[in-house]
């Protein structure tokens, strides 16, 4: 005689941890799903590299080689060269860099980030090909910083400011002492521009302040003045990507390959009444959302730039939805604003601007979820205080060095 199962017999902790084991479960098929379709696109890629490929249209061969690039930077330079797109010289892929409207800027400055010989070898020949000569500091890093869009990773940015420092002393002797002064000071007027445009900075710099951070270096007032005042009167346009094309455009399997967070959330509907379980995934600072864990396409994206994350309490949250739901976050607007997103229409494409909210509502499974949210998001957000993390390890070294803003060329 065989015994049936009945969850009735189960105690509550018990109930919930089955519930959470079968959650587990349909995560992994869900994920299991997701690698099988990798491998099928994957084998389909590999099938378009055989010798077919060679009879591509040239033009063709070359616009996939630049999307092999965008999507995979490390991947993507042999393609170019295969391409004949660039030569195997570090001189000429600079050039090529510098040149190419359908580089994405973000993968450009992640190249040039790197720490390998050949990427270090291109960085020096990318900003040699930039004339810095007779301009003012602020206005030189305008132009440079418009070539490339400034990575995340401290690491990076050091290298690429170091190099910009020194290209713009050779080319402008008499303005500073020593290379670091300059890429202090660089540093630090990327950190006031950040202060004083970047809506998650609650305070922002004053006069005073930026003269507090750079009164170390062998500078003349009337340059700290003259940065300040420019900076306040226009900020960086650091460039962006297209960002609707390439939402359009991604490849979601890498988009679930690079993710640094995904998972199940509610997402509080239009009407504040319905929430909707969806799959959310945190990548290139944006916020994804899926209907299931292997849709081809996003219900939405939700870029990140200029916006905060906060959790909703029960007294904050309105009395007819969210308080209802545990475990709440928001991503809004600090100034009231329309939260930039884009949605899928009723043909299914995403449209820019499609969203018409001053806050987006999620709700996670457990408390220590919805913290790991908050932060993951804080960090994606908050990728300029790599900036801030260089500058104070550069002075450190410095003053270990004993040369903080130093006396020699």
């Amino acid at each position: 005689m065989t015994s049936s199962f009945s969850t009735v017999d189960l105690t509550p902790d018990e109930y919930e941890r089955l519930t959470q084991l079968r959650s587990r479960k349909n995560q992994l098929l869900d994920e299991i799903q997701i690698l099988q379709q990798e491998l099928s696109k994957t084998n389909s890629r590999l099938e378009t590299l055989s010798p077919v490929s060679n009879r591509l249209p040239k033009a063709k061969i070359q616009k996939l080689a630049i999307s092999a690039f965008n999507e995979d930077y490390k991947k993507g330079v042999q393609s170019l060269i295969d391409a004949c797109l660039v030569k195997n010289s570090a001189e000429d892929f600079a050039r090529f860099l510098l040149k190419n409207n359908d580089l994405k800027k973000s993968a450009v400055g992640d190249f040039l980030g790197e720490n390998e010989q050949f990427n270090l070898d291109v960085l020096r020949h990318f900003v040699c090909l930039q004339n810095f000569e007779g301009l003012m500091l602020v206005q030189a890093m305008r132009n440079f910083l418009s070539s490339f869009r400034l990575p995340g990773e401290a690491q990076k940015i050091d290298r690429i400011m170091e190099r910009f420092a020194i290209r713009f002393c050779e080319q402008n002797p008499s303005i500073f002492d020593h290379s670091d002064t300059c890429y202090t000071l660089c540093f630090a007027t990327i950190m006031l521009n950040t202060s004083l445009y970047n809506p998650s900075v609650k305070e922002r710099m004053s006069f005073d302040d930026f003269l507090n951070i750079t009164n170390s270096l062998n500078v003349a007032r009337d340059l700290i003045i003259q940065i300040y005042n420019s900076i306040r009167e226009e900020p960086f346009k650091f460039p962006k990507d297209h960002q609707i094309d390439n939402h359009l455009n991604y490849n979601s399997s890498r988009l679930f390959r690079t993710a640094e967070k995904q998972g199940w959330l509610h997402k509080q509907g239009s009407n504040h009444w319905t929430w909707n379980q969806r799959w959310f995934v945190l990548s290139n600072k944006c916020l994804y959302y899926f209907e299931f864990p292997n849709s081809r396409e996003p219900k939405g994206i939700i870029p990140l730039e200029g916006i905060c994350v906060r959790m909703v309490g029960y007294k904050d949250a309105d009395s007819f939805s969210s308080s209802k739901k545990p475990h709440t976050f928001e991503l809004y607007s600090p100034n009231s604003e329309i939260v930039k997103a884009h949605k899928t229409n009723s043909e299914g494409r995403l449209i820019e601007g499609g969203g018409q909210h001053t806050a987006y509502r999620m709700a996670a499974p457990g408390h220590e979820e919805m913290h790991s949210w908050i932060s993951a998001l804080q960090r994606s957000i908050n990728k300029d205080n790599a900036i801030e993390e260089v500058l104070e390890r550069r002075r450190a070294k410095s003053v270990n060095n004993g040369n903080f803003g130093g006396s020699s060329k």
